[in-house]
């Protein structure tokens, strides 16, 4: 299954957290607060647990989906997603 997690965190320090996270337990960036990929539910749990721990005394929101092949088959992708790092765009 597939797991996209997406956020909305208006502190710089804990974004970057939420991403490393995020990145730590396999899932790639998809657009500035979203990451998504395959993992298993396993990976899913730790991924949860860890992401309840930083966000407890933390003002933001994120969301975890759970997105079956068949609905991700759906998936319309338009356009390239631009990224900022360091003051330089780039596409991923």
């Amino acid at each position: 299954m597939y797991t996209l997690v997406i956020y909305d965190i208006p502190d710089d320090n804990l974004r970057t957290k939420i991403s490393d996270i995020c990145k730590r337990f396999g899932l790639e960036a998809l657009q500035r607060s979203a990451y998504g990929g395959r993992i298993s539910s396993g990976i899913k749990k730790e991924l949860v647990a860890a992401l309840e721990r930083i966000m407890k005394k933390n003002d933001g929101n994120v969301k975890i989906y759970s997105i079956c092949d068949v609905d991700l088959k759906l998936l319309i992708d338009i356009g390239s997603p631009v990224f900022e790092a360091k003051g330089k765009e780039f596409l991923v």
